[in-house]
């Protein structure tokens, strides 16, 4: 008697063998998803890496391309506020009377672009030492023009001189910096 509830308890053998196979494959399907889940993860991270890299570039390709346009624009105002000064002075020879002539018609809006390229260019500019010395650069040679004797106008465009120069110089030192991390 007691071999047959032995018997009666136990589970036939197909039964736990079917078991086995169906947790076995369940683990596996868990396992599965868990490793495309990671997967899919790890890929949607290395996409969002990708384009902030990409828009890293695209942001110092911009400011790079600014920064060398900067230094043209800074260079042609320099040098129209220097030959606008240099009208004058030849002006105040003929006349005695410093600043009483209007500067000829093409170097007027020459000076009007380039101190909108300068102000327009300085505005896009990320380094805040840059856009402060095109700001100075703007105001000092604008005082150049107003000056009401001859030694201030040439006192204001020494200065604007070495404000021109520091931004050449910043600029030179940010270029670099760009091409370090490049």
């Amino acid at each position: 008697m007691e071999l047959l509830k032995r018997g009666e308890d136990m589970m036939p053998d197909w039964v736990s063998t079917t078991a086995s196979v169906f947790a076995g494959g369940a683990l596996t399907m868990v396992s599965a998803w868990l490793a495309d889940r990671r997967g899919a993860n790890r890929e949607r991270e290395k996409l969002r890496e990708d384009r902030r890299e990409r828009l890293t570039m695209r942001r110092n390709d911009f400011q790079r391309e600014t920064l060398l346009a900067l230094q043209v624009a800074a260079q042609k105002f320099i040098r129209g506020t220097g030959v606008a000064l240099y009208k004058d002075r030849i002006a105040f020879r003929q006349t005695g009377e410093w600043q009483k002539q209007l500067l000829g018609e093409d170097l007027s809006n020459n000076l009007l672009q380039f101190v909108a390229e300068v102000m327009l260019l300085g505005s896009r500019i990320s380094d805040d030492e840059v856009r402060a010395l095109a700001n100075q650069l703007r105001a000092q040679a604008s005082c150049v023009g107003r000056s009401s004797d001859k030694e201030a106008a040439e006192q204001w465009m020494l200065a604007a001189s070495d404000t021109h120069q520091a931004i050449i110089e910043r600029i030179g030192v940010l270029i670099r910096e760009m091409d370090e991390w490049a």
